[in-house]
């Protein structure tokens, strides 16, 4: 017999422990001797359930729902989510309230939840970090510790079967049912594999009526379907799951005694920056169909009063504390071994800078890689290991072999964690005209929709056998203001699989002796784009020009994670 036995009602199928006839029997016996009041939980037929269908970044909406159904007194007595609304309805059933789960999404740094192995896995990104965050914010709870029944809905990738998952810990089930394939790999649940249980239900108002719910208010996300471009490759894989994924709706929300439906643009489907955006669309949804929802219930009970409440949660000092300890719980998450290219531009000695580098696994926090810098005198062969995190600041090491040196270069660079958006940097080579440089780099010193400042302070030491130089001239201080222009303001540019957000950059390098004013200038340029790989993990590419004080230029790659 199966280890967890499966009960059928209709379509739905519920995860359940085997129990003995025995058992049973007794539990029968106790009930009929001492029958105890309704309450409402699943088994007593909950008066109102809210279902969260899928949807990706739109499910961002939901939060705003929830906002407008505790404003006007709609009681919420079962969470039936999909997808994204398994992580709205998830944290709102362990007693978050409608502000922490904003403050929870606003904060939310993806770079430190999600990798991307390579050679991938079974989903082109890794999400066992991302598991360990939501249990942490979920507090390791079951299902029966929620104060309101959850039920996320996922697939079983073996049989194919439509689940709602009630079973073991409530972050598994969340994670199961995000699980879009190809991008997350399936996620084990008791010898079985789940994945994201929008490919078949992506609103499971079916699945409420299957738990008993009595009064059902369902939320389909849909797009508006703008007119489609047939010759690009993304448009059409995206339109192609759409259509798959909405060809089951009907059907699955036809027990709903209310269905919200809310249109969104085709193209912010990944947005998942815009939380306020998102959340307002919610809110005034729920508010247009506040009318229906309150007639639905008046229905089933004339005499009840909606009465406005608010969900306690918690305060921001205890979020915050939450928060941090599940930041350090993700990043402590095993993570299979990594490969990661990037280019980098040595602002110190002027030359791009190619690198490869190996990480997580066993390795942990720590890097091993290999480096080309394209300059004769200063670049070269390169070998470092490094280690670190934005939270705990960053170490590298490294040994070189520049084609024009004889002894080969050795040197590292350190950098503080980030206070108040300041960054303490310190950089010693043991070549070059540059022995050291030590910087206070704050960023951004302001911010605006289209444009962002940094600055930083260098002190900088030179080498005198290097330069000729007299001892009064050993030491250079230097000032280095930047500017980045997103000509588009916060717009992103859907490029299936990325959001793009071009910008523009320009700065200006001010250095002179401590010993007398002599200044030198240095400028640069560039052209480039913030990306979010599925709208999740950022990236950042940019090509531009350096002109030093010698006015040679300098050609500048970047390729940032």
């Amino acid at each position: 017999m199966d280890k967890n036995k499966q009960f059928t009602n209709r379509n739905l199928r519920i995860l359940c422990s085997p129990v003995p006839a025995f058992a049973l029997l007794v539990i029968f016996t106790l009930f009929c001797l001492f029958p105890t009041p309704a309450s409402a939980s699943v088994g007593s037929k909950p008066p109102v359930a809210l279902v969260l269908g899928g949807g990706s970044a739109w499910g961002l909406s939901h939060i705003g729902l929830l906002k407008s159904l505790e404003e006007n007194g709609v009681p919420i007595d079962l969470l039936v989510g999909t997808s994204m609304g398994s992580i709205i309805a998830g944290l709102y059933a362990a007693g978050y309230s409608v502000d922490n789960i904003i403050e929870i999404f606003t904060s939310l740094d993806l770079t430190t939840l999600l990798e991307i192995p390579f050679p991938p896995g079974g989903g082109f990104i890794e999400t066992k970090g991302l598991q360990q965050y939501l249990d942490t914010l979920l507090g390791g709870k079951t299902y029966e510790m929620l104060d309101i029944p959850c039920y996320p809905v996922a697939v079983n990738l073996k049989t194919g079967e439509v689940q709602a998952l009630n079973q073991g810990k409530v972050s598994t089930g969340i994670q199961a049912s995000i699980a879009i394939p190809g991008v997350f790999p399936p996620v084990l649940i008791e010898d079985q594999y789940y994945v994201d249980g929008g490919l078949k239900n992506q609103v499971a108002a079916d699945v409420a009526a299957d738990l008993g719910a009595e009064i059902i208010i369902a939320v389909y996300l849909k797009s508006k379907h703008p007119e489609a471009d047939y010759d690009d490759l993304g448009d059409n894989i995206i339109r192609s799951v759409f259509t798959m994924v909405e060809g089951y709706v009907e059907e699955n929300v036809a027990p709903a005694d209310v269905l919200i439906e809310l249109e969104m643009d085709f193209d912010t489907f990944i947005d998942f920056h815009r939380v306020s955006y998102f959340v307002e669309l919610g809110y005034h949804a729920g508010n247009e169909a506040m009318a229906r929802i309150k007639a639905a219930i008046l229905a089933y009970d004339p005499t009840f009063e909606f009465i406005p409440y608010r969900q306690t949660g918690c305060e921001r000092g205890k979020l915050q504390r939450i928060l941090k300890a599940a930041e350090l719980t993700a990043a402590k998450a095993p993570k299979r071994f990594t490969i990661k290219p990037g280019f980098s531009y040595d602002h110190d000695h002027n030359f791009t800078k190619f690198e490869i580098k190996l990480t997580n696994g066993s390795l942990g926090l720590f890097g091993l890689g290999y480096r080309y810098g394209f300059d004769a005198v200063n670049g070269g062969h390169e070998v470092f290991f490094d280690w670190g995190t934005k939270s705990r600041g960053y170490a590298d090491f490294f040994l070189r072999q520049s084609p024009n040196r004889r002894k080969p270069t050795y040197g590292f660079a350190l950098n503080s964690p980030e206070f108040n958006e300041h960054v303490l940097e310190a950089v010693y080579v043991s070549q070059g005209d540059i022995a050291w440089r030590a910087s206070l780099v704050k960023h951004p010193v302001f911010a605006l929709p289209w444009t962002v400042t940094g600055l930083s302070l260098d002190l900088i030491g030179l080498r005198q056998n290097e330069k000729n130089l007299t001892p009064t001239e050993k030491l250079m201080l230097g000032i280095r203001p930047t500017v980045k222009v997103f000509p588009w303001g916060e717009r992103l540019f859907p490029l299936f699989p990325v959001l793009a957000r071009p910008y523009l950059t320009a700065g200006v390098a001010i250095a002179s002796p401590l010993s007398a004013y002599q200044p030198q200038f240095a400028y640069e340029a560039s052209i480039g784009t913030d990306l979010l790989l599925f709208g999740l993990y950022p990236r950042s590419f940019s090509l531009g020009a350096r002109l030093d004080n010698e006015h040679k230029i300098h050609w500048q790659v970047g390729l940032n994670y």
